[in-house]
């Protein structure tokens, strides 16, 4: 039977993995929510592909240490603490601040994003940036909106240049037409001289 103290590590490391395969790790006070929203927090950033843990906080301090991570987050490990685990922290952040709009008890106390600690404000300006995929959606309309209006002008220029090959012949034969009937019969001089009387000469 595991003791007391290897529970606690067995803890520490799976909270220190955690940390390493993070790649941002947002602080919470969840003081006053009911186990029924926290959740349907957890369940929020499961979809932001986020996970939501529960740490005591003198164990994650040891992580700290052992992590060498910023000693400046220690303070933020005080009374009711909740942990949001992030791969793509933008969309948590997003996630956790929708929540948090319908659910003010819920607080941000700080963050430790890209192995750099974030204040509560950074944060919060963090939650206006757009999201990976809404950044590449953005870039792809970027680079079809050339692309599609060049393909519309060539597919233009197709489609005149076809009706002008249709009706190219049309106006050929009516112009032949209009030669022929404009051209005068010509008069043959042989014929008109064989016409004329022969006169003698008398000396």
């Amino acid at each position: 039977m595991a003791t007391n103290k290897q529970k606690k590590q067995v803890v520490i490391d799976a909270a220190a993995a955690k940390f390493k395969d993070a790649s941002g790790v947002i602080i919470t006070d969840y003081q006053g929510l009911s186990a029924g929203k926290i959740n349907e927090l957890r369940r929020s950033l499961e979809k932001a592909g986020a996970s939501y843990k529960v740490i005591k906080n003198t164990l994650t301090k040891r992580v700290l240490d052992d992590m060498k991570i910023d000693g400046s987050l220690k303070p933020l490990f005080r009374g009711v603490t909740g942990l949001v685990f992030c791969t793509d922290y933008i969309s948590a952040i997003k996630a956790l601040t929708a929540f948090m709009k319908a659910n003010e008890k819920l607080k941000i106390k700080g963050g430790y994003i890209e192995a750099k600690a974030v204040s509560v404000a950074e944060i919060t300006a963090l939650s206006n940036v757009p999201t990976r995929p809404e950044l590449l959606s953005k870039f792809v309309n970027i680079l079809n909106s050339p692309i599609q209006r060049l393909i519309n002008v060539l597919d233009r220029a197709s489609k005149q240049e076809k009706e002008t090959a249709k009706a190219e012949p049309a106006e050929t034969k009516a112009a032949e037409t209009e030669t022929a009937k404009a051209e005068p019969v010509e008069t043959k001089p042989a014929e008109t001289e064989a016409a004329k009387p022969e006169t003698t000469e008398t000396k």
